[in-house]
């Protein structure tokens, strides 16, 4: 399984791609501009994209935003170490279920088995 992680934060990108390989074979592309995310993105390549939400230059939304347009199927999950406002962010992106935002407190072995989880029906 395919699993993209973007996150301006080499070491976060660094230990989920390190962690995530680790287990069950997944494989796991990084990258911590998401401006050249979108000249490299592989529509319908990847089972699941784990993306920052705040970054540099284009945040997470704007960037989930860019990715639907060349991929409407593309499943998404947001990270992020600040507080989420679940329902003022479902009005602005109903598609997404709570279960697609994640805390950057996770420990390691919640990340595994969050991931297992969104990607139990592919």
């Amino acid at each position: 399984m395919k699993i993209l992680v973007i996150d301006d934060d080499p070491d976060i990108t660094s230990l989920y791609k390190a962690t995530l390989e680790g287990h069950e074979g997944f494989e796991v592309e990084t990258f911590n501009d998401p401006r050249r995310d979108l000249s490299n993105f592989k529509p319908h390549y990847y089972g699941i994209s784990i993306i920052d939400v705040r970054m540099p230059g284009m945040d997470g939304f704007e960037l989930y935003n860019e990715l639907r347009k060349l991929d409407p199927i593309i499943k998404v999950c947001f990270i992020t170490g600040y507080e989420v406002n679940y329902r003022a962010l479902q009005s602005i992106f109903p598609e997404l279920d709570q279960e697609c935002y994640i805390s950057k407190s996770i420990t390691m072995r919640e990340l595994k088995e969050h991931v297992n989880y969104l990607l139990r029906d592919l």
